[in-house]
């Protein structure tokens, strides 16, 4: 099992593409990533997720309810 330092933002990014949904929460990113068998706490998913976000790699969709729903924009490996 990996821990989530060690992979690049391209396999993060595949790794959430390949999710069941096209609009994501960051928990449902966290669920990805231990069935890509990568190992991390909830602030390490939350800060490489905003990351991204903040470089354009993922938008994001807040619902009435403020939820924060994030979406793929841009994915190197597609």
């Amino acid at each position: 099992m990996k821990l989530i330092s060690e992979i690049s933002d391209d396999e993060l990014l595949t790794m959430l593409k390949s999710g069941e949904h096209e609009f994501f929460t960051l928990a449902e990113a966290h669920k990805a990533l231990s069935g890509g068998q990568v190992k991390a706490v909830i602030e390490d998913v939350r800060r490489r997720m905003l990351a991204l976000y903040r470089d354009g790699y993922l938008g994001n969709e807040p619902t009435a309810d403020g939820v924060n729903m994030f979406f793929i924009v841009y994915c190197p490996e597609s």
